[in-house]
């Protein structure tokens, strides 16, 4: 027997297209069902996330230290009837969920609003699970840890043509560079976006998840 569909705060973005569920939606409620199912977890790996889990606590560290607060890890999982989450950091009164940067390059240096969308509706489900009004997204520039990067630059190396000479340790110090911030200063290496509370966003994800109920009762049981 499935259990009843909620939608986690990560997964939110996946279900709210303009017009509905919409293709995306669609085929995520297809895996969903499946991994529930047959109790099978579909794998995902991207360096990107996994530079996010190895460094997450340097982001919270890096953050108090710069806002002077004394922040620490949430380790409680929220949820209500209809969606759950495990935010990042809760902290006077306000969800903050880190994300860090994989490069110069990917960081929001000149953003003035939130430039991911897909986060505003992870901010959503937070704020509406834990009864909190205000949130932010906060972007974090921190050096690649070591396994990645030599991962990368394993990768680079194939790429090259693989030939050794062409791959000196002035090389290896060259390329290692872009994937450490470091010299930057921290306070340039921070960058928050406030996301208050939307209660009618919030109820249309409601709608949005008893249309995924719908949509699995019909298609799929």
């Amino acid at each position: 027997m499935v259990k009843e569909f909620k939608i986690s705060a990560s997964s939110c973005s996946e279900i709210m297209n303009v017009k509905g569920l919409g293709k995306t939606g669609e085929n995520y409620l297809k895996t969903w069902y499946l991994s529930k199912k047959y109790n099978r977890k579909k794998e995902f790996f991207s360096k990107f996330v996994d530079k996010g889990l190895m460094v997450e606590e340097q982001g919270i560290q890096m953050l108090s230290n710069i806002q002077g607060m004394d922040l620490s890890k949430n380790e409680q999982w929220f949820e209500n009837d209809f969606m759950g989450g495990f935010p990042d950091v809760i902290y006077n009164g306000m969800v903050i969920d880190l994300k860090s940067s994989w490069s110069i390059f990917t960081f929001p240096f000149y953003e003035k609003e939130l430039p991911n969308k897909d986060y505003y509706w992870q901010l959503q489900v937070y704020m509406a699970v834990t009864g909190l009004s205000k949130a932010s997204i906060v972007y974090c520039l921190i050096d690649t840890p070591q396994p990645l990067i030599d991962q990368e630059l394993k990768k680079l190396y194939y790429q090259s043509g693989g030939k050794a000479e062409d791959w000196t340790p002035d090389t290896y110090k060259e390329l290692a560079v872009n994937y450490k911030f470091t010299d930057i200063p921290e306070s340039e290496r921070i960058k928050e976006f406030e996301v208050m509370r939307n209660d009618k966003d919030i109820e249309l994800i409601v709608e949005r998840v008893k249309l995924c109920r719908e949509y699995i009762k019909n298609n799929f049981q």
